[in-house]
Formats: structure tokens, sequence, C-alpha cells
């Protein structure tokens, strides 16, 4: 019964196994298309699910040799046992032909029964003898066509691994060429807003040179035509005074710009950085100088209104004149002068 089982049991998977190659035949010239991440993970999955099913049968199959194995030990010692009765027996045959050749005329009804008993044992033996070695070559094909199925599963297993080992490599370059791309695509966006950046700030930069020279060559004209009125100089310093905060904020932006870029890491040449210095220390010193003298004007004017207020107010006699100029006067300088109170008046 074993036997005959083990002989259905591999039938049946000596139909499943050619099946499942040609299946694996199709599906590996089918990888030779183009593929996609999704066919890929379907295949890996199916290789993992056929790789399994390998497995298990090679688990089967270690099993049914196991067990072979151990019904070919018993054959063995029964063949052995099987031997030595034999041997047995042809010395009892042996020994009844020498009693036959001595003279026996008086043979009596149990040497005759007793010789028919030996002679239906050795039949019996030597037909199970036949049976016994049937089985074995019966056995030893099974084994060897085992050991091939056996050497043909490696080799499919190898190929699977092979394909598997491929398709994530494949997975792998795809994954880092679209890596690639998107830092290609990052460098191009960051180069472009630095020259956007370079750009803009070369043109600030020229921007706050041209005030800068406007003033250098105000003062030269100033020099050269110092009969102006009040009204113009003081147009002069509200103009000046308008222009440092705007310097003030241009500064600011050049130090945010400068900022984004150390950490976006985009660094400007060297020769640019050292005009871009120059030009913001030039454009503070001149800030501050311009700050400096607007004060001295304001407090200049301020002086000036109060004496000539004072003069004239002496000079007529009259204290309505003195409030009337005190008035103008604060009219005229209340868009330059700021009021700020510490605290709140006394109540």
């Amino acid at each position: 019964m074993k036997h005959q089982c083990l002989l259905e049991f591999f039938c049946i998977h000596m139909n499943f196994i050619p099946t499942w190659r040609k299946g694996y035949t199709s599906r590996m010239s089918s990888t030779e298309e183009t593929i996609s991440v999704k066919e890929l993970q379907e295949r890996i999955a199916e290789l993992d699910y056929n790789q399994n099913q390998l497995r298990e049968l090679n688990d089967e199959m270690r099993s049914w040799l196991d067990v072979a194995d151990d019904d070919i030990a018993s054959l063995r010692s029964e063949n052995t046992t099987l031997r030595k009765q034999v041997k047995e027996l042809e010395k009892v045959i042996f020994e009844a032909q020498q009693v036959e050749a001595e003279p026996c005329e008086f043979l009596t009804a149990r040497d005759l029964a007793e010789k028919r008993f030996s002679v239906k044992e050795i039949q019996d033996l030597e037909r199970k003898s036949n049976t016994t070695k049937e089985e074995n070559k019966m056995l030893t094909v099974l084994v060897r066509n085992l050991e091939e199925e056996r050497e043909e599963d490696k080799m499919t297993l190898s190929n699977l691994r092979a394909s598997f080992q491929s398709m994530q490599k494949d997975l792998q370059i795809k994954h880092l060429e679209e890596t690639m791309e998107e830092y290609t695509d990052i460098i191009k966006d960051l180069r472009t807003t630095k020259q956007e950046l370079s750009k803009q700030l070369e043109d600030r930069l020229d921007e706050a040179s041209f005030p800068v020279l406007a003033e250098v060559m105000g003062e030269d004209e100033g020099l050269v035509s110092s009969h102006l009125s009040l009204a113009e100089e003081i147009q002069l310093l509200v103009s000046s005074a308008e222009m440092n905060p705007s310097r003030s904020s241009f500064t600011d932006l050049t130090l945010v710009a400068s900022d984004e870029e150390e950490k976006n890491g985009v660094l400007l040449d060297s020769p640019k950085a050292d005009l871009s210095t120059e030009r913001e220390e030039g454009l503070a010193d001149a800030s501050k100088t311009n700050i400096h003298g607007s004060s001295l004007f304001k407090l200049c004017i301020f002086t000036l209104s109060f004496l000539v207020s004072a003069v004239l107010g002496c000079v007529a006699g009259n204290l309505f004149s003195s409030n009337i100029l005190q008035s103008g006067s604060q009219l005229m300088l209340e868009p330059y002068i700021s009021v700020q109170y510490n605290a709140l008046p006394p109540v």
C-alpha cells in the first residue's frame, strides 16, 4: 500500500511540474517587455507564492524520501534474513541429497512429509525473493526520479532568485532615476532663484548708488551756489531725510537676501561680494553724515526762528506780532518737528 501511494503521489507531481514550468517560461519571456511598477509587484508576489509552493513540494518530497529510505532499509534487512534462510535450506537440501545418495531402502512417511514441506518453503522463499527484487528495482527507479526532480527544483529556484534580484535592481534603478530628476529640477530652480536674487541685488545697489552720487553732486553745487533760500534748504533737508529710511530698509533687504542665500547654499562670487560690502559701507557712512547734517540744520533753523521772533517782539513792543511770528514759525516747522510725551500731563 505504501508503495502504491508513493507512485500515485509522484505521478501527480510529475504532471504538475511541467505545466508550472511552461507557465514560468511564458512569464520569463514576458519580462523582456516594458513592465510597470504594479506589474512588477504582482509578479514578485506570484514568484513568492510559487517559491512557497516549491518549498512545500520539496518538504513533501523529503518526507517521502525519508519514508522510502526506511522502506529500503527494512527491505535490505528482510533480504539478509531471506538469504540466510536460503543458505540454510540449501544446506538442508544438500544433506537430503546426500541422504538420498546413500542406500535408503526404508524411508518413512515422516521423512517424506519433511521433504515436501521443505520444498514448499523453498518455493515460497524464491517467490518472496523475486518480489523483493522487483520492489527494490521500483524503489531505486523512484529514488532516481526524485533526485532528478530535486535537482530540477533547485535549478528553478536559482532561476527564480536571479529573476527576483534582477527585478529588485530594476526597481532600485528606476527609483534612483526619479530622485535624480527631482534633484536636477530643484537645482535648476535654485539656480534661477540665485540669478534673480543676484540681479535684484545688483539693481538695488545701482539704485542706492544713484542717491549717494546725487548727494555728492548736490554738495558740490551747494558749494558753488551757496545763496539758497530757506525754503529750498528745507526741501533739500526733507528729501535727504526721506532717502535715509529707504537706504536703511534697502540695507535690511540686502541682509535678509544674503541670509536666505546662505541658507539655500547659494554663494555669490567673491568680487561681487566685495563690491556689495564696499557699497554698503559707503551707504552707511553717507547716511550717518546726512542724519548728522540734517539734525544740525534743524537746530539752526529753530534757533534762527526763535531769535527772529524775539528781536521783532522787542523792537515792535507788541506781543501780538511776536505771537503771530511764533505761530507762523511753528506752522512752517510742523512737518519737520515731532513731539513725543514720555508720560501723561498732570491733572
